[in-house]
């Protein structure tokens, strides 16, 4: 009989053994939107980045599947049922549950110092040819909403690029362009084409934007999400991951 029991033991530990890694941790499925990859924040198809390890660490009861997507995608796929969560989306939808603010981007109007351009507000920008990211002229305020939103004043002198590397690739080919976008990101791809940012001119005229969240269908993980969040800050393991990614945020969320 004591044999027996010893074969069974070993026959069970060999079963667990062979069983995949993930298999043995897997949490409650939780299929989350986030954009393209922009490094610092997304980065190799969501296997990494600042944004993506949040989320990951501050959700550790769930098995977290990243769906890639368009900026300006992400929060109607949350919307119409396509997922169930959604990452940096604003404060919208009554009928969705929002997280606490996650991160704080630094937005800045960026143009290269060749250009000699004065921009010390965002009234400034007319008559500028601005390129950004999907979905800023919904997102940086109302007055650069009237300028270049749908029926915006300034709607004719705006590029809207497909992605991140997009955005900074076209900046630097282009002569008297603004680019409005994250100072991290820009400066992450601009390193990569091999520019310094001693080529640019910064212009701080946007306010501090951290009303970026993550919206959830289900109240329950929105509230998991806060409490992983808040852990996240109180550890300080989130100030660890700004310093992993070489982030400097303007307004610390975790305040």
């Amino acid at each position: 009989m004591n044999s027996l029991r010893t074969v069974f033991g070993v026959i069970i530990v060999l079963f667990f053994i062979a069983l995949p890694a993930k298999a043995l941790s897997e949490g409650t499925p939780l299929k989350v939107a986030i954009a393209g990859d922009a490094p610092p924040y997304v980065i190799d198809g969501a296997s990494g980045g600042l944004e993506v390890d949040i989320v990951r660490q501050a959700l550790p009861g769930y098995d977290v599947e990243f769906v890639q997507m368009g900026f300006a995608q992400t929060a109607p796929a949350l919307e119409q049922g396509k997922v169930q969560a959604a990452v940096n989306v604003m404060k919208k939808n009554d009928h969705l549950f929002y997280s606490g603010n996650m991160i704080s981007f630094s937005n800045y109007a960026i143009a290269k110092a060749s250009d000699e351009m004065k921009v010390s507000r965002i009234a400034d920008l007319k008559g500028k040819k601005v390129i950004t990211w999907q979905g800023a002229p919904m997102d940086l305020g109302m007055e650069f909403e009237k300028m270049f939103g749908p029926n915006g004043t300034q709607r004719q002198n705006l590029i809207l690029a497909p992605t991140a590397r997009d955005l900074v690739a076209q900046f630097w080919k282009m002569k008297g362009v603004v680019a409005v976008v994250d100072m991290a990101l820009f400066k992450f791809y601009s390193q990569k084409m091999g520019h310094t940012m001693t080529q640019v001119d910064l212009f701080k005229i946007f306010p501090l934007t951290t009303d970026f969240r993550v919206g959830f269908r289900d109240q329950k993980v929105r509230d998991d999400f806060n409490r992983g969040l808040a852990n996240l800050c109180n550890s300080g393991r989130y100030r660890e991951l700004l310093r992993k990614y070489d982030v400097e945020q303007r307004e610390d969320v975790c305040q």
